[in-house]
């Protein structure tokens, strides 16, 4: 012990050495990458310089020419840095080279050249062998801008040699046996010094252990090898956005660190020689006069404990020790001659107690004995398995610590105080929690256990976890109860197919009484109206998926047929076997019927019953297609009445809608069956007359046409005439799409009107007038847009119960100079499908993100949705375009922001807009269908566009209090967007009737000039301040939809 300070002090020296040898070499080490690092950072950045201007020549603009080459020649004579420049194209194809190309080379594999074409930015390589050079080298890229179109058409490359690296380690002043490598991102030799090239490629294994330093960088890592120069080695990143290129180096310890183990080992074999002397004399003294006399009482205790008699054998030693045996000895025999009389009494009643013991601790009931404070004095197996406590943990516990729920403590103490009074035993079900706090049931058969004078002494429990016995009856009433309730009807087969039970909406919807159908096949119930085939897919889909799902049409008792919303599944047992089938239907009849009315409201004007704008655009596309391939005429005319609006004013709007029924049935009348005449707006009529043969053919038609116009009509008392004009448009002499026909057609309509009226004019493609027009009218858009004319009002969106502002609609106003504040009516028709549309959708984007955050600093919180064109929503790069629009304004979060999707606009292509539309959703904005009802497919848009809103057209809102047809349809609407799962809000709310009479029809959310107009973003914090709901619509009570249907 003396010699132990010593030892430590010693080896502590010659840690303390040791630690310092390793600081020293890890210092010099980062020194020396540190060093390495900054030159390389330094080159780069004077690369990324270098090839940013080197992409502003027109040489390198086109690197299929000889002179871009010749040009990189001479800049690379003047630039000593690099071994080789190379402009390869965008496809990869490396033409344009410093150094002469034998062979073709493409490089478009390269990760750093698709990061360059990527981000367009500046890119770095790994270290790599250059395929032009067959140098190892790193590789820099710059892209090649067309400014024209702003595109990518090259990129610059500079290819920097490792050649410098070993130079400035030469002039280090390095130890000797030092090492440095370059590694790539998977740790593999990219360089060596001194200079190996058998190394390169082969993985860096130092066979090391990490350490830690305070002289080593953040960004850098030292750890030791156990090769056999025993070097320290530091490793850091070469430069930074190198993707994981480091540079290592190896500083020799060996021969400072054997110095040290020398040293180390002449002290300590000094001080090991002087322990080894001073413990041998130690341990002869103790063995003497302490371990012998211990060792012959150890002899001693061990015979009384076998029951041996104890020797009196004479003992050397010091004198406490011999006087310890002698008193041993004596106590010894004493307590021998006792226990031998002890084990003979005992050993009947040690028997019977260890068969007892076994009873209980092994019964299947958990048995536990509590005193009468309800102290647990035992606890067997059983209970440990019930409870979670070992029979250790459990016994000296009161029962409240153990099993007993806080909430049921005061009870059960009541409980156990009422067992001892009564001294009777007692059956109970309670309420228990484990060890892990899990709770449990069980049921506790308690008995008293008394003493001879008849006093309670203790209680024994014999208990049984009945928790999954309850849950399964819980369960088992449970399912009884869902499936004797539930509002869909349910009938179950065994797994033959025969049905064994139905519940009572079973019979409600199909008529059959439960005793009728059982033992019977489902196919009782088939309508006809579906194939063999469809059947035969429903059981492959059952027995392939378990289960299937989907409309069917079935027939009730009294012979009707209707639909079904079906979901039929496998029951399996354990062994995977099928054991019953379960069917699950709803009488979905009136959606079909609302559904059927809506299909048709959606293609047909309510009013004259002739298809409307949707059903005219897919006629007219269809007539166009045919119109290629037969090499035929269409004919597009657009008619407009003339005087209808004094009818209107003098005679009332029934007689202008009486009128209209009447002309309208009149001017079918001149049609072809291959022809379509709809209602496009108001007293305006387009015809389609496809299939012409000759150009002139459209021109009885007209004529036919405007004499039935100009007939007189008589309505009641009043004899009535109108006329009309009709402008003409002929494809393909005029070869423009079909949106663009009509507008044709309307253009000539106007100059029909011009000329007199009562006459058609057929549009002259040619006609310098009309194009100059439209041209000065885009040039007059686009300039409006570069000198932001263009302003965004804001019409707020709210709860009409709550009062609640739930959003703001952002509408575009053009604030013209010299016309004052245009609609968009004025000038957004003008750019539909033209690329000024996207100009704009994109600036109202961005503006309105902006005003979100200017309104966000004044405390005012509130979603905006703003309106996109079809064509902007079936660009394939909208969502990129729409994630760098919300990147520019951060603190916008993007679920507050919406995006309403024209349904009147023409989308082509569903399923692209439905992906387009997915991609944006996952930057976390919503979309909200608007106009719905009065477009293109509003079924197809419901079911496959991920639409969380559908706003109701405010031209079926405005009318609803008094046409009986437009409430129809917001019934229907309402309804529709219920059953798919959608909010609903109404557009158009211009009167506190109009709002009540939402509400009635489950209509909460609205916007109108009811509620407020469109207003300048600097307004609607006041209107927000002073806005609250009407008091006709807090109350209302919402109405059944079906009865409204």
């Amino acid at each position: 012990m003396v010699a132990l300070p010593g030892l430590i002090g010693v080896f502590y020296d010659s840690y303390v050495e040791r630690e310092r040898a390793v600081e020293a070499a890890i210092s010099q080490s980062v020194n020396t990458a540190q060093a390495t690092s900054k030159f390389q950072s330094a080159l780069i950045d004077k690369t990324r310089i270098f090839l940013q201007n080197l992409a502003s020549f027109d040489a390198v603009k086109n690197p299929n020419s000889q002179a871009c080459s010749a040009f990189l020649a001479d800049v690379l004579k003047v630039n000593s840095n690099y071994i080789n420049l190379g402009v390869p194209r965008a496809d990869g194809e490396l033409l344009c080279n410093a150094h002469p190309i034998k062979t073709p080379v493409n490089v478009f594999d390269r990760a750093y050249i698709q990061e360059a074409l990527a981000t367009r930015e500046f890119s770095i390589g790994e270290f790599q062998i250059d395929r032009a050079t067959n140098l190892t080298s790193v590789n820099f890229a710059y892209p090649v801008m067309n400014t024209t179109n702003d595109s990518v058409v090259a990129l610059v490359v500079a290819v920097i040699s490792l050649e410098w690296w070993s130079e400035a380690l030469s002039e280090s002043h390095l130890p000797d046996n030092t090492v440095a490598y370059i590694t790539d991102s998977e740790n593999k030799i990219v360089a060596a010094y001194p200079t190996n090239n058998s190394l390169l490629g082969t993985p860096l294994n130092t066979s090391s252990a990490a350490i830690d330093s305070s002289n080593t960088a953040t960004n850098s890592s030292a750890f030791v090898s156990n090769a056999p120069y025993q070097r320290v080695y530091v490793k850091r990143p070469l430069f930074e956005d190198g993707k994981q290129i480091n540079i290592t180096v190896g500083i020799p310890l060996k021969q400072t660190l054997e110095a040290i183990n020398k040293r180390l080992i002449k002290t300590a074999g000094i001080l090991t020689a002087i322990v080894i002397l001073l413990v041998g004399v130690s341990v002869w003294g103790v063995r003497r006069n302490v371990l012998k006399p211990i060792r012959t009482l150890l002899q001693s205790t061990k015979a009384l404990a076998e029951g041996k008699e104890v020797s009196d054998a004479p003992m050397h030693g010091s004198v406490e020790l011999v006087k310890l045996q002698q008193r041993f000895t004596s106590m010894a025999k004493t307590r021998l001659e006792a226990e031998k009389r002890l084990i003979d009494s005992q050993a009947s009643l040690l028997e019977s107690k260890n068969i007892l013991a076994s009873h209980i601790e092994n019964t299947p009931l958990g048995c536990i004995a509590w005193d009468p404070q309800l102290i647990c004095t035992d606890w067997n197996k059983s209970a440990e398995f019930i409870f979670g406590y070992k029979k250790e943990e459990a016994i000296g516990k009161h029962a409240s610590e153990l099993i007993i729920p806080p909430e049921l403590q005061t009870e059960i103490d009541n409980g156990f105080a009422q067992l001892l009074k009564k001294k009777a035993p007692k059956r109970k079900i309670n309420k228990n929690v484990t060890k892990l706090g899990h709770p449990i049931i069980c049921e506790w058969y308690s008995t008293p256990i008394f003493d001879l004078a008849g006093n309670v002494i203790s209680v024994t429990s014999l208990v049984q976890d009945i928790t999954k016995n309850k849950h399964l009856e819980e369960k088992l009433k449970l399912s009884a109860s869902v499936f004797s309730h539930a509002r869909e009807g349910i009938f179950i087969t065994d797994s033959n197919a025969n049905i064994i039970d139905v519940n009572k909406t079973f019979v409600d919807i199909t008529g059959y009484e439960r005793n009728e159908v059982l033992g019977k096949k489902p196919n009782m119930f088939k309508s006809g109206k579906q194939s063999p085939e469809f059947y035969h897919h429903l059981w492959a889909s059952i027995l392939n998926k378990g289960y299937w799902a989907g409309e069917i049409w079935n027939k009730r008792k009294n012979h009707e047929v209707y639909a079904q919303l079906l979901t039929v599944s496998a029951v399996n047992d354990d062994e995977g076997n099928v054991k019953n089938y379960i069917a699950i239907f709803s009488d979905i009849s009136e959606a079909k019927e609302q559904q059927y009315k809506l299909e048709h409201m959606a293609h047909y004007d309510v009013l004259t019953n002739l298809p409307n704008r949707s059903l005219l655009a897919e006629r007219l596309d269809r007539a166009l297609s045919q119109c290629k391939s037969d090499k035929g005429f269409v004919a597009v005319a657009l008619l407009d009445l003339d005087g209808f609006k004094e009818i209107n004013d003098n005679f009332g709007h029934s007689v202008g809608d009486e009128l209209l029924v009447i002309l309208a049935h009149r001017l079918k009348g001149t049609l072809r069956e291959t022809d379509t005449i709809s209602r496009f707006g108001g007293d305006e009529f387009v015809t389609v007359l496809a299939n012409l043969k000759q150009p002139q053919d459209f021109v009885a038609i007209i004529k036919n046409m405007l004499r039935v116009a100009s007939e007189p009509v008589k309505i009641g008392e009043s004899q009535l005439k109108v006329s009309a004009s009709i402008g003409v448009t002929l494809y393909p002499a005029d070869n423009t799409d079909a949106d663009q026909l009509i507008r044709h057609a309307d253009q000539a309509m106007y100059l029909a009107k011009q000329k007199g009226k009562n006459c058609y004019h057929l549009f002259d493609i040619e006609s310098e007038d009309a194009i100059k027009a439209r041209h000065e009218i885009l040039q007059s858009i686009t300039t409006a847009l570069h000198n932001r004319e263009f302003v965004l009002y804001y019409q707020p969106k709210v709860n009409m119960r709550t009062g609640e502002i739930i959003g703001a609609e952002a509408l575009i106003r053009w604030k013209h100079p010299v016309e004052g504040i245009l609609s968009p009516a004025a000038f957004l028709p003008f750019i539909e499908n033209h690329q000024l549309s996207i100009d704009i959708g994109e600036w109202v984007i961005e503006e309105s993100l902006q005003q979100f955050s200017r309104w966000n600093k004044l405390g005012v919180h509130i979603p905006i949705s703003v309106n996109i064109s079809a064509l902007q929503i079936q660009q394939r790069n909208f969502p990129i375009r729409l994630a760098r629009l919300l990147s520019k304004v951060p603190n916008v979060p993007p679920e507050a922001f919406q995006l309403e999707v024209l349904e009147t606009s023409k989308l082509g292509d569903i399923k692209k807009v439905a992906e387009i539309m997915d991609d944006c959703v996952k930057l976390g904005v919503t979309f909200a269908i608007d106009d719905f009802g009065t477009g293109y497919s509003s079924l197809t848009y419901l079911r496959r566009l991920p639409a969380k809103v559908i706003k109701v057209d405010q031209t079926f809102v405005r009318d609803m209090l008094i046409d009986p047809e437009d409430r129809t349809i917001v019934v229907g609407v309402i309804a529709l967007a219920k059953s798919f799962n959608r909010s609903v809000i109404a557009e158009g709310v211009e009167t506190i009737a109009h709002g009540t009479s939402l509400l009635n029809l489950g209509c909460e959310l609205a916007q109108g000039f009811g509620i407020a107009r469109p207003m300048p973003a600097t307004d609607m914090p006041d209107w927000i301040a002073h806005w609250s709901t009407k008091t006709e619509w807090k109350s209302p009570t919402p109405q059944l939809l079906d009865n409204e249907a």
